[in-house]
């Protein structure tokens, strides 16, 4: 018989067999009592500090570490014996459970695992297997074996079973209690479904699904799986651990108020704080919702030095396609024709308009774009449309005020109806109660605090504030007090009040023209204390402004037709006849307003996808547009980024940067630049000067523009840096070298990924020279002090 620690341990039988080594059942001669020895691999070895901090584990729902041995050299864990069966056993042979029931079941899961996360230990390696359900039933977690120390900042390494890892354990990365999140999450997955999230024929095929591909959700494998839940699993499952649920106990105070709103009729009395993160989880698993949320917050968060805001807005700005085209027609239109010139790089513009007012825009046009094409098509496009006209009313309320940086006003204004477009979208069941409510007399704020736990003020403060929105914006959202208006003391009070007359003025679009009148009376008899304005002022200022936006939406390309809201506009404005019968007259608003200070050459495709237009034309707009700044007091920083930015928009370069001299290490370094996980290709950018062997040293000792069609062909292969093959996995890039007075200064360099993509025709090339020599000048100028 097999025997441990000198025969107090006899085996009674082996249990089975796990990554990290066997495990036997044997007999505890001197406490009379059956234990379970696992027997680790030599590399498993747990410290000494670790093991007595996991035999304090004494919960419920954790298997006890009764003590520790080595045995032929290799370290053994001497558990508690549980009797009964995993998890794996039980889903192995019943397939999926019922939602309540894998939810009962995988809190008890939770419950230990908070209490070990409280005590500074993670686990490691959660899986069906390692949790045991004792013959109550009740699930124990055991396997402690490979457990660490919380808040280690020391890398993770590949521990653990594969298809219940976190994607930072395969990186490498330190890893905390959201990696154990994250195998629960997989747990409760396969719970759910009767599958894990990441199948694959071998292992290395389910860590790279962890690791790149998104997960289906529950839901889509189960119908039973009801929606909520879907979200709250998902959570535990994002790739990023930063947002997943922070710990076990996190995680299971979410699941514990799903189980408590079973027996409740949804969204009638949630809290407010759960109303709103659980819109903000349903949000991150929505097809246009993450990528609208990182690029709104990714803005809200530039607050460095000028030189780098203008870099790092650029860049956010330029990896949506649609919103820069749209951009760059609203800032060359003729509500910013006083600027002079014209616009054709995003860089300029925010050179030109500011920083401030860019970002404005570029928010409420992201909001616009990504909120106008989502379902509920038709409550929803009005919805939209008649936020983003709130905006329109603050900003002209601003300008007539005289207020400066009046832009601003159009985000404030548009965002007091936020919470209201978000419950449009994510809680439709519950919209159609809150109008039932209104149309049946009730007031809709009220309404909204009743059915959702919280009002749409309130839970659209809740998401710019969680998109990291300044206080004047987040403040500005709020209602004003009750009575009459006070002079605002500064810009949040202005905005504010500005926002929330232009909220005020909207409905009135709706009202048969009696009421409309009467309302903008008791507006005028309400703001009077502060602002002279008369019920007609407000009138006329709220039919401009009608046909300004009517404009704005015609620059957008927006096709409103058919949207009851814009056709009341156009009644409004005298477009638009109310009699339902009479023809239709042409919208010569929409199309007069189309006309804007954009080069000629564009004129005619305005409206047009912007992908049609050649490339040689986004190049000679943008060589103007520097020839433009050139002439003027330019930052040489400003005007190399416009001249990067018209090569990436205008060729479709993957990636572009500009490399300078740096004269400490002899060498060519990267700077700035455009294009996906540019930040880390730029510091990895480095050429030698010392020697010319390479493509890139040839290019700059020769002062040669140097194009490769593809990295891999015999007579190249070998003049490609291992660097750059490391660094870059683009096969067709060119180079212009920087080089005044016959000494090299740097280089341009832009790429695209596939060998052969990349086609430059004589005219296109010419004018990549044309910038190139733009740059020189720029560099020149201020190498002069001019």
């Amino acid at each position: 018989m097999k025997e441990f620690a000198g025969g107090r341990f006899k085996v009674v039988k082996e249990l089975g067999q796990g990554a990290q080594g066997l495990v036997f059942l044997a007999n505890d001669t001197q406490l009379e009592r059956l234990v379970a020895i696992k027997v680790l691999h030599s590399h498993s070895v747990t410290t000494a500090d670790e093991a007595k901090i996991v035999s304090r584990l004494q919960h419920p729902n954790i298997v006890a570490l009764y003590d520790t041995l080595v045995h032929n050299g290799h370290p053994c864990l001497v558990f508690e014996y549980v009797k009964g069966q995993t998890l794996a056993q039980l889903i192995g042979r019943d397939g999926a459970m019922g939602s309540v029931a894998a939810v009962e079941m995988i809190c008890g899961v939770l419950e230990g695992l908070a209490y070990a996360h409280e005590q500074g230990l993670i686990h490691r390696d959660i899986k069906p297997h390692n949790v045991m359900l004792d013959e109550q039933n009740r699930p124990r977690l055991m396997d402690f074996g490979i457990a660490a120390k919380r808040g280690s900042k020391e890398a993770g390494g590949m521990i653990g079973t594969a298809g219940y890892m976190a994607p930072e354990m395969m990186q490498n990365l330190p890893v905390d209690a959201e990696a154990d999140v994250f195998a629960v999450g997989m747990t409760l997955y396969q719970m759910l479904t009767g599958r894990t999230a990441a199948e694959g024929e071998s292992v290395f095929t389910i860590l790279h699904r962890i690791a790149n591909e998104p997960f289906v959700p529950p839901s889509s494998l189960k119908d039973s799986v009801d929606e909520k839940l879907d979200h709250l699993v998902m959570v535990a499952l994002f790739k990023n651990p930063q947002e997943r649920y922070h710990d076990a106990q996190s995680m299971l105070l979410a699941l514990r108020e799903w189980l408590g709103g079973q027996n409740q009729q949804e969204g009638v009395e949630s809290s407010g704080n759960s109303t709103l993160d659980f819109l903000l989880r349903r949000m991150r698993h929505t097809a246009d919702f993450p990528a609208l949320s990182q690029a709104v917050t990714a803005i809200n968060k530039i607050n460095e030095g000028d030189a780098e805001r203008l870099q790092v807005l650029s860049e956010v700005i330029l990896q949506d396609f649609s919103l820069t085209n749209k951009l760059l027609r609203i800032v060359n239109s003729v509500s910013y024709g006083h600027f002079g010139g014209t616009i054709s790089t995003i860089s300029r513009a925010i050179v030109i308009l500011g920083f401030d007012t860019i970002r404005n825009l570029a928010i409420t046009l992201l909001l616009f774009e990504h909120m106008h094409n989502k379902s509920q098509a038709v409550a929803l496009r009005d919805a939209v449309l008649s936020a983003f006209f709130g905006g329109i009313l603050s900003r002209e309320l601003g300008k007539k005020s005289g207020a400066r940086d009046v832009e601003e006003g159009l985000i404030c204004g548009m965002f007091t109806a936020l919470g209201k477009l978000l419950t449009v979208y994510y809680f439709h069941e519950e919209n159609v109660e809150i109008n039932k409510r209104v149309q049946a007399g009730g007031n809709e704020e009220s309404v909204s605090v009743q059915v959702l736990g919280l009002g749409f003020r309130d839970l659209g403060i809740g998401v710019a504030q969680s998109w990291n929105f300044p206080e004047r914006i987040t403040a500005s959202m709020r209602s004003l007090p009750e009575g009459s208006i006070r002079s605002p003391q500064n810009q949040t009070e202005r905005l504010r009040l500005f926002a929330n007359l232009g909220a005020g003025l909207v409905p009135l679009v709706y009202m048969p023209k009696a009421a409309a009148e009467h309302a903008l009376i008791e507006m005028e008899k309400k703001i009077r204390p502060v602002y002279a304005w008369t019920a007609r002022d407000l009138g006329d200022l709220l039919k401009d402004s009608a046909s300004a936006y009517l404009g704005y939406l015609s620059i957008l390309g927006v096709d409103t037709r058919d949207s009851d809201f814009a056709n009341k506009l156009r009644q409004l404005t005298g477009v638009l006849t109310e009699n339902p019968n009479a023809p239709l007259v042409a919208d010569t608003i929409d199309h007069a307003q189309i006309m804007t200070r954009q080069f000629d050459i564009k004129s005619e495709i305005s409206l047009l996808d912007e992908s049609l237009i050649p490339p040689a034309e986004t190049l000679a707009a943008g060589v103007q547009d520097i020839t433009n700044a050139l002439v003027t007091s330019f930052k040489l920083n400003d005007v190399l980024q416009m001249i990067l930015e018209t090569m990436y928009r205008g060729m479709g370069f993957e990636h572009v940067l500009i490399a300078t001299r740096d004269p400490k290490k002899n060498k060519i370094v990267g700077r700035f630049g455009f294009g996906a996980e540019i930040g880390e290709i730029i510091p990895l950018f480095q050429i030698d000067l010392d020697k010319a062997v390479d493509v890139f040293q040839v290019a700059m000792e020769r002062n040669a523009d140097i194009f490769i069609e593809d990295i891999n062909i015999e007579s190249i292969r070998s003049r490609i840096p291992s660097w750059y093959r490391t660094v870059l996995a683009s096969q067709t890039f060119i180079i212009f070298p920087l080089v005044l007075e016959k000494r090299t200064i740097g280089l341009l360099y832009a790429d695209k990924g596939k060998s052969g993509s990349l086609k430059i025709a004589g005219k296109e090339l010419n004018l990549l020279k044309t910038l190139r020599n733009q740059a020189l000048l720029a560099i020149r100028q201020k190498q002069m002090g001019l």
